[in-house]
């Protein structure tokens, strides 16, 4: 159809501007042709001191009459005024809007002329917005007409349009031959069954077993046929992978080219509920179809399950008509208006986060396969793991799919959503260079290839039957009722079916669709004579989208890496799509704590304030994947055990943190061991110490030591535990400082003066704590220093004490070991009677605290 309206002529960019007109050569209501002389223009070129005036001519490019000119002689234009202001407009009979081939649809003209001028006439239509690839190419104007003629066909039959994806949205493709064989099972199965039902009756035949001697007891049927009753199988030849020259050129390289050389079978097993879908959704919607598979699989899909073409009537994009194998492009199919316009899609990154996509979960039915057609593409990760809670199922919901996180489109990408409007025609996507096409074909027919080899689906069924073998002991009989079987399923004496028809997603996706279908012929039946800010889907879609968390303000634990700026990661701008406000401090407004561990400091935080849901992080994305705030009930973090036993500490146990154990505010040294006591429990309420829980003995130790070390003989430091001043191993044994070392050693624990007045044990003693003697014994034997010789467990509990209560004896390396024996039976016998006297300190205080 020719478009009478006139054509506005810009000057072409490649003019030397600023330009001045120095005269119109074609007057108004004149006939032009292409190359006819349109205007003299002059310009000034040169080094500022040798500056020249230069002339140039602008010559028509169209054909047809001049309606009128914008601009006059003696004008001084720059190149910003020449991209605002058109210079003048031409009456073409024909623009050209519609080409096929080369040739213009409309008038027949020979589009690939090329002249002097430079300007290709096969550049007026450059839109592609059919589904074939031989499909005629349009310029904007005639795009714009279409659209406008498909938006009104649509509002008169009450309809909007929809995308679909294939793989993964409305069906599940492999090629494993495992597949083939348990279908060839199944129909057997069912052969012998129709021939054991058309039998004699009972009794009026001696044979009780089947023609092949098979008993009927022993007839067992696949475990997996029953879910692959209705699927469907094609086969596709070489040439569907791949052009003839690429499958030539690499003909002998590599191990594996099952697929380049001889094809395979694919089948097709269509997502549960798929009838009643596309039959429900044509009726509302005009559907279309976008596969990252070729033409050759998209069409034989089609046939399956559409065979008389109700549904999507031909209108079926692949990707070797849509321009690109890494996207997809809304633009190739609806360029300068998608107002009325869904998608649904398992995944988000092709489409860009489109604000009209829906996005589906991906339908796994051959399990661990995957998309065969999209290997090439970036693996779709969770956005973090999410705890392993199953959520409890409500009776009237479908059964939940395993958990799974709303992916992205690879790890760094953090593209916002689209526009919701296309102003302008943005260029057809562009498939890459060939070198990447080349690698991305090559690629998925080796993932097909591997397929074809391994088998995956076989070993996944034998791991399967030896791991129910393993946790039954036996096989046992399969229950009936199974999810996915019908009651009558045949018996399978205890074989596992891996395979399952327990796929809900589509009455979810049909709801969705079914509420967006609905808002929007609302806001059109409400109108006045122009369109409403509501009456887009683009619009409609996200805002239902923001209802799922609509009023939940969301504080994440654990989720979000500390290196990482919270709002540009993908969870963030997921809870904000989806309606949640998020913080990353703990506020009186939090409702929610989304964790993906237990104990972390927000989560004992948001527990001790109240009325906050702690929620695993399954809760957020499955959440996000049915569009459906789901109860938290589920989803709730266990209440932390109680401790059998807190430890001591002066800390507050109401302050952030104090559950966590704490350790000394002093650094010792780790080149030795401190003679520890086990930590004692805190009984009664938390933040209240108990008197009778604590040892007073070992305190009582401690401060006598302090109050019985010399300041300038066997000072020490609180900082290193290190004894400074003075301590000399020499001075005990009466040595010379310079034939021994100055060695450093730990704070010295001292004996407990007695009530008894004891007078008898010598002050170096009092001194010197029995580890201490231990270990410069074990330093002078070795004859290596204190700080470098480690003692082990079994050296402490063999060895216990040295030196004698009331003797200045040291040990020393002459000393025998019944000497040494002697020694230690008389330190231990030291030491229990002084653990069971009280000292004064102790018996004050206590006074003191209780009155």
């Amino acid at each position: 159809m020719a478009d009478d309206s006139p054509t506005e002529v810009y000057l072409p960019e490649s003019l030397p501007f600023p330009i001045r007109i120095t005269s119109l050569d074609a007057d108004s209501k004149s006939n032009v042709q292409r190359g006819t002389r349109l205007l003299t223009y002059s310009f000034i070129r040169g080094p500022r001191d040798r500056r020249e005036t230069r002339f140039g001519t602008w010559d028509s490019a169209l054909d047809g009459t001049i309606d009128s000119w914008n601009i006059k002689a003696g004008e001084l234009i720059d190149r910003e005024d020449a991209k605002l202001r058109p210079a003048l407009v031409i009456n073409e009979p024909c623009k050209h809007g519609m080409q096929l081939g080369g040739l213009c649809v409309i008038c027949g003209k020979d589009m690939t002329n090329v002249d002097y001028i430079g300007f290709s006439d096969t550049s007026r239509a450059s839109i592609q917005m059919n589904h074939s690839a031989f499909a005629p190419t349009v310029s904007l104007e005639e795009a714009r007409r279409i659209e406008r003629e498909t938006a009104q066909r649509l509002l008169d039959a009450r309809k909007l349009s929809l995308i679909v994806d294939l793989d993964q949205t409305i069906v599940h493709a492999a090629v494993d031959p495992t597949i083939g064989a348990w279908i060839a099972e199944g129909e057997a199965w069912e052969a012998r069954q129709a021939k054991k039902a058309s039998r004699p009756a009972p009794g009026a035949d001696d044979d009780s077993e089947s023609s092949d001697g098979e008993s009927d007891d022993d007839d067992e049927c696949n475990p997996n046929w029953e879910a692959l009753k209705d699927v469907i199988q094609f086969r596709l030849g070489p040439e569907s992978f791949g052009p003839s020259n690429l499958r030539r050129q690499h003909a002998n390289k590599g191990k594996h080219k099952m697929v380049e050389n001889d094809g395979c079978m694919y089948y097709i097993k269509p997502r549960p509920g798929w009838k009643d879908f596309l039959r429900e959704m044509s009726t509302k919607y005009e559907m279309h179809v976008y596969t990252m598979g070729t033409r050759a699989y998209a069409d034989q899909v089609c046939a399956g399950i559409d065979p008389d073409g109700s549904i999507f009537g031909g209108r079926v994009l692949s990707r070797d008509e849509s321009g690109s194998l890494t996207q997809k492009s809304l633009q190739r199919l609806f360029p300068c208006d998608t107002s009325m316009v869904v998608i649904i899609d398992d995944r988000s990154d092709v489409w860009e986060w489109s604000p009209n996509l829906i996005k589906v979960i991906p339908y796994e039915f051959f399990v661990g396969i995957g998309d065969i057609n999209s290997s090439f593409l970036p693996k779709v990760e969770p956005l973090t793991p999410s705890a392993p809670i199953k959520p409890v199922e409500k009776p009237s919901d479908p059964p939940a799919p395993p958990q799974e996180a709303i992916p992205s489109s690879s790890s760094t990408t953090t593209s916002p959503p689209a526009a919701s409007n296309v102003s302008d025609v943005s260029p057809p996507p562009t498939t890459g260079s060939n070198e990447s096409d080349t690698t991305a074909l090559l690629t998925n027919n080796a993932e097909l290839d591997a397929q074809l080899e391994e088998r995956p689906l076989a070993k996944k069924q034998e791991e399967l039957q030896e791991h129910s073998n393993q946790d039954q002991g036996q096989p046992l009989q399969q229950p009936k009722g199974t999810p996915g079987l019908k009651d009558e399923s045949p018996s399978t004496s205890g074989k596992k079916a891996l395979l399952k028809n327990d796929d809900y997603e589509l009455d979810r996706i049909g709801k969705l669709l079914n509420e967006v279908y609905t808002r929007f012929y609302s806001a059109y039946d409400a109108k006045s004579s122009r369109r409403t800010e509501q009456q887009d889907v683009t619009t409609i879609i996200p805002r239902l989208r923001s209802e799922v968390f609509e009023g939940v303000h969301i504080l994440f634990s654990s989720v979000i890496p500390l290196d990482t700026r919270p709002e540009t990661t993908e969870i963030w701008r997921m809870a904000h799509m989806f309606g949640a406000k998020v913080s990353t401090e703990l506020t009186s407004s939090i409702t929610h704590v989304v964790a993906a561990k237990r104990g972390t400091v927000k989560v004992d935080l948001a527990r001790r304030q109240g009325g906050i849901k702690i929620v695993w992080l399954a809760w957020f994305n499955d959440s996000i994947s049915f569009w459906r705030r789901q109860d938290e009930t589920p989803y709730l973090l266990d209440e932390p055990p109680a401790p059998l036993a807190a430890p001591l500490t002066t800390q507050d146990s109401a302050s952030p943190g104090a559950d966590a154990i704490t350790s000394s505010d002093i650094d010792f040294d780790d080149s030795e061991d401190w003679d520890q006591e086990p930590e004692m429990p805190i009984r009664g309420p938390p933040g209240r110490l108990e008197l009778e829980s604590i040892d007073w003995g070992d305190i009582n130790a401690e401060v006598e030591a302090a109050m019985n070390e010399s300041d300038d003989d066997d000072s020490w430091s609180m900082q290193d535990g290190m004894v400074s001043d003075g301590d000399n191993l020499a001075d005990d044994h009466g040595g010379s400082n310079n034939s021994t070392p100055r060695l450093k050693r730990k704070r010295l624990r001292s004996s407990t003066p007695s009530e008894n007045g004891r007078t008898d044990v010598d002050e170096d003693e009092l001194l010197r704590s029995p580890l201490s003697k231990r270990k410069k014994l074990a330093a002078e034997r070795t004859g290596f220093s204190r700080l470098k010789d480690g003692i082990t467990a079994e050296e402490l509990s063999g060895e216990v004490t040295n030196g004698s209560p009331g003797s200045s004896l040291q040990p020393t390396v002459g000393m025998t070991a019944d000497d040494i024996e002697d020694e230690e039976e008389r330190e231990e016998e030291e030491e229990e009677e002084e653990e069971e006297e009280e000292d004064f300190l102790a018996r004050a205080f206590e006074e003191e605290e209780w009155g």
